[in-house]
């Protein structure tokens, strides 16, 4: 069973604080922590499977990275990816983050019972120093105004595929999207006072499903790869959330658009891929 996107909901729907006139936030545009705790589960899931990314990780073999800088040796293009999976170096330390463990209390991932069981039965993994890495995670989010939404993600994810497979071709690229289809949403750039004091909250309203699905056409139009002297993307997901942002629970939500079961953008089948290609690249490592 996969808990990512739970963990991410769950995660979400607790505002965090330390953002500008003493507001709490459960997503701000200028703040990382959503991509960080998707990666998270990404690799929480990927860590539960039986694989050869679990076995190697166990072994010692391989461990993880966070904004870790790759650099495009073709055109010494640099970009930070929120998170690698990459050979075992010598380890770092990097905002009191030193394991993989640490991440929890490090971005307020909400766990459930089951599964900081589950964590539990996992060895201690380190955050590596910079290696050539086997796979590469960005995740990004279109919340509201999805206008300017569709050009930014596809330049933004498009540059990065670019950017790992001009540092190495055999890695790995992994993309995520999640897409709010929330009918209102409370900007952080729009209500820069303090809530709920001198001036009332602005609430923006949008078309929901309709907006979402322009948003994954837009994304549809990334490049994929089945081979790896072609440039695109490995793996590449979608997942619609509905996040209003005003302090009431975050949830995934499954209607049209959303992938299906069996679709090639679903969690399930975008984890999939990432487990067989790299079997089929890095298994003798």
């Amino acid at each position: 069973m996969t808990v990512g996107l739970a963990i991410l909901v769950r995660s979400m729907s607790l505002a965090t604080s330390g953002f500008a006139n003493g507001n709490s936030w459960q997503y701000h545009p200028r703040s990382d922590r959503h991509s960080k705790i998707l990666c998270w589960g990404i690799f929480f899931d990927l860590m539960l499977r039986d694989s050869p990314i679990s076995r190697q990780v166990r072994e010692g073999k391989v461990a993880f990275g966070i904004n870790h800088r790759m650099r495009d040796f073709q055109n010494s293009r640099e970009k930070d990816l929120d998170l690698v999976i990459c050979r075992r170096a010598s380890q770092e330390t990097k905002s009191g983050i030193a394991w993989f463990q640490d991440m929890v209390q490090a971005y307020s991932i909400v766990l459930g019972e089951q599964e900081a069981t589950a964590l539990a039965t996992l060895p201690l993994i380190p955050l590596t120093g910079v290696q050539t890495s086997l796979v590469a995670l960005e995740a990004k989010a279109a919340m509201t105004e999805f206008g300017k939404a569709r050009p930014r993600l596809y330049d933004e994810l498009n540059s990065s595929q670019l950017t790992i497979h001009g540092d190495t071709q055999a890695a790995i690229a992994a993309g995520f999207v999640i897409v709010n289809v929330s009918p209102t949403f409370v900007s952080p750039l729009r209500n820069p006072f303090k809530l709920g004091a001198e001036y009332p909250t602005i609430v923006t309203s949008h078309t929901q499903m309709r907006s979402a699905a322009s948003v994954i056409e837009k994304i549809e139009q990334l490049p994929r790869r089945s081979a790896v002297d072609t440039p695109g993307f490995d793996a590449l997901g979608v997942a619609l959330v509905s996040c209003a942002n005003d302090g009431t629970p975050v949830t995934i939500e499954t209607a049209s658009p959303a992938p299906r079961p069996g679709d090639s953008y679903h969690y399930d089948s975008f984890l999939e891929r990432i487990e067989t290609i790299y079997a089929a690249r890095f298994a003798s490592l």
